[in-house]
């Protein structure tokens, strides 16, 4: 492993331990509420992803992906992303490159958003 990924690794780390930390303590209850959904009454796209990254902290997978199933499959994405890019930082024959972020998955995934965000309003 170069030392390249052992900081990429290094910061990743003490970034989610940061967050882990910031999610159960009592700080979690200064995030404000949704103003889109106090004001209109309806849900906006970000809601729920709030729940979504807590309970993926807390490794409660199920209610994570019942709480935002977008966010939640776009952060597990993402993840694979990460771990295929640590992989072939330390690789001469790079594997599975085709999964490395487009703009094209950007666009499906504000799609994809937009059509959930419809469907659960409309429920």
């Amino acid at each position: 492993m170069n030392k390249k990924s052992i900081l990429i690794i290094g910061i990743e780390i003490a970034f989610l331990i940061c967050l882990y930390v910031f999610v159960n303590s009592e700080y979690i209850k200064i995030l404000p509420q949704c103003w889109i959904y106090q004001t209109v009454g309806l849900l906006c796209p970000a809601c729920g992803g709030t729940r979504c990254v807590i309970y993926l902290l807390n490794l409660n997978w199920i209610e994570a992906f019942f709480s935002h199933i977008i966010f939640f499959i776009g952060i597990c994405y993402l993840v694979v992303a990460n771990i295929v890019y640590l992989i072939n930082l330390n690789r001469e024959k790079k594997i599975a490159i085709w999964i490395y972020p487009k703009y094209w998955y950007a666009i499906i995934f504000a799609i994809l958003l937009l059509f959930y965000t419809i469907t659960r309003n409309l429920l």
